[in-house]
């Protein structure tokens, strides 16, 4: 068995798997979207509790009502995500390339069909991203909270619109070093 075989196999081996997570990525994006909703509901909820609270004891409400827009911001996350992808200018983006089969991928390309489900999984991360920021932001407005939280909160939704963006991303970039 000759070292040939056994880089084909495992090189096989590893895209099986990269494309089976890439196929299972729709059921990881409706658990991330499902859950961004219990918890923006429960952080609303307790936002409205600590309004009344410090209400009474006469102090600034300013950090429970930026806990109550983060916790509409999680309930509507997708719109969230779309509304700061058009922000950095990746209007004519697709927010939702989950639909990735393996068998839809091409083998023509340089890694013989894995660029798709490469893809999927970056996208995949790029949703996780944001749903961190939004929990990085809801931290912050606690009484205590560690400086830069905002930033670092900040710097995830960033980091995860362009991922989500990846492919208008590297066309952008691509177009500004060839100059068209």
């Amino acid at each position: 068995m000759g070292s040939g075989n056994i880089a084909g196999s495992l090189s096989s081996a590893a895209t099986g798997i990269l494309q089976s997570f890439a196929s299972a990525a729709s059921v990881f994006y409706t658990m991330i979207l499902t859950l961004s909703v219990v918890i923006g509901v429960a952080l609303c909820g307790y936002s409205l509790y600590r309004v009344v609270d410090q209400q009474k004891h006469g102090e600034s409400i300013a950090g429970p009502a930026m806990g109550f827009i983060l916790g509409v911001g999680l309930v509507h996350l997708a719109a969230a995500v779309k509304a700061g992808t058009d922000t950095v200018g990746f209007s004519d983006g697709s927010l939702a390339l989950f639909s990735y089969s393996a068998s839809s991928g091409s083998t023509t390309g340089a890694l013989g069909g894995i660029e798709p489900a490469i893809l999927v999984v970056l996208k995949l991360f790029g949703w996780l991203a944001c749903f961190r920021a939004f929990i990085l932001w809801s931290e912050s407005t606690k009484s205590g909270s560690q400086p830069g939280t905002v930033w670092r909160g900040s710097t995830h939704f960033v980091a995860g619109i362009f991922l989500i963006n990846m492919i208008q991303l590297l066309s952008t970039f691509g177009g500004a070093l060839t100059g068209a």
